[in-house]
């Protein structure tokens, strides 16, 4: 099975033509039903192997999985279960860091679009950019708000996860590198989404516990409800249409896995972003049922 579903991965990442079949083969393999009538969310809890799995990209033959429910992940079944009996969230408050300026990587424009479109659908917003992303900005600020945006290139470690980083803005003074580790030292209590619209953020180390070592423990261990992370390298136009879509239906009242699973299927839609590889990578982890306060 570990086998199986890291060669479907790759055939995403690669854009491979054999894509669908084996989405269908791991349908079936993993007996998942053929008949989703009045089901509307699925929370999975994954094992082992099937931590990388992208479940809305499984395909019964007629269609792809997430055009028949809404799909959550859990780390397990106790901590979803707590972080879905969370009370009301805070008021709505984004914060948002987009295409910081580091001299590790390429430039992310459509990261610096995406970010600016987000901040017009919210009153209080605060949005960095370029050389004012920096690490030493993230760290005094994200406690305070509720909807934490990060477009940004990620790094992971895949010997010690806990040292994978977030490129923040560098100068001579400050690399700009934030460590998966240091976010276990920020209250982040009243958060109630962490979206890390970055290459590969959900992906760590299975542990013993069988839970993903990473960004997503750190920022759920921190306080936050939810975590939108990716499986695989993102595109920087498709991402940008997905997160647009997914923070309007937010901001208009959707739960965060309804707005997940419209913005999947509206940017499926896009002939040129038809593959799984465009709109299938990010997963909602954590309380997926959340919907943002007035």
């Amino acid at each position: 099975l570990a086998a199986e579903v890291e060669a479907f991965r790759q055939s995403v990442i690669s854009r491979a033509r054999d894509t669908q079949p084996r989405a269908q083969a791991l349908y079936q393999r993993l007996g998942l039903p053929a008949d989703w009538a009045g089901a509307k969310r699925v929370f999975v809890v994954p094992h082992g192997p099937l931590h990388y799995l992208p479940f809305q990209a499984l395909h019964d033959g007629q269609q792809y999985l997430v055009a028949k429910v809404a799909l959550g992940v859990w780390p397990s079944s106790g901590v979803g279960t707590q972080l879905l009996a969370r009370g009301p969230q805070p008021p709505r408050a984004l914060l948002a860091f987009g295409n910081p300026s580091t001299d590790r990587n390429v430039p992310l424009p459509g990261a610096e679009r995406e970010v600016q479109q987000l901040a017009a659908l919210f009153e209080r917003r605060s949005v960095f950019t370029q050389r004012d992303a920096t690490k030493a900005a993230f760290k005094e600020r994200s406690g305070q708000a509720s909807l934490l945006h990060v477009a940004a290139h990620a790094e992971v470690d895949e010997v010690d996860p806990l040292f994978s980083r977030i490129l923040f803005a560098s100068d001579a003074a400050d690399t700009g590198l934030l460590e998966a580790r240091e976010i276990f030292g920020i209250k982040l209590d009243g958060v109630s989404l962490v979206t890390l619209s970055a290459c590969e953020s959900g992906l760590g180390r299975v542990a013993r516990g069988d839970e993903i070592l990473g960004f997503t423990r750190s920022f759920l261990s921190a306080g936050a409800s939810s975590v939108i992370a990716s499986l695989w390298p993102v595109s920087d136009e498709s991402t940008e249409l997905l997160m647009g879509r997914l923070y309007r239906d937010l901001a208009a009242g959707a739960d965060l896995m309804t707005a997940m699973q419209a913005a999947q299927v509206e940017v499926q839609k896009n002939r040129r972003f038809a593959h799984p590889f465009f709109w299938a990578p990010f997963n909602v982890i954590g309380n997926g049922r959340m919907q943002l306060g007035n």
